[in-house]
């Protein structure tokens, strides 16, 4: 969602390790998200841009707030970011040889 050259990306990734997958996730999500908008909305042209230009202001809603809304019924108390830490770390260790 964000070249990667761009400042707001090198901020977010600045205490990254290995930028790479999270860079190609990016770019994945951004593929997908514009392949269904304009699959379901083929009249709305313009409907993937202005969804895009929306992506920055989606900053100001608080992480906890994310949480409880979405994945308190299925995670409970752990936060996400612990999760998603301990999920990379498992697929990282699975895939060492």
């Amino acid at each position: 969602m964000y070249e990667a050259n761009s400042n707001s990306f090198v901020l977010e990734t600045a205490g990254l390790c290995d930028v790479q997958p999270v860079e190609m996730l990016q770019d994945q999500a951004q593929c997908i998200l514009g392949d269904y908008v304009r699959t379901r909305y083929p009249r709305q042209p313009t409907r993937f841009g202005r969804l895009l230009l929306l992506v920055p202001s989606l900053r100001a809603i608080r992480s906890i707030t994310v949480e409880l809304l979405f994945f308190k019924e299925t995670i409970g108390e752990i936060p996400i970011t612990q999760l998603l830490g301990d999920m990379y770390y498992m697929e990282k260790c699975a895939s060492s040889p």
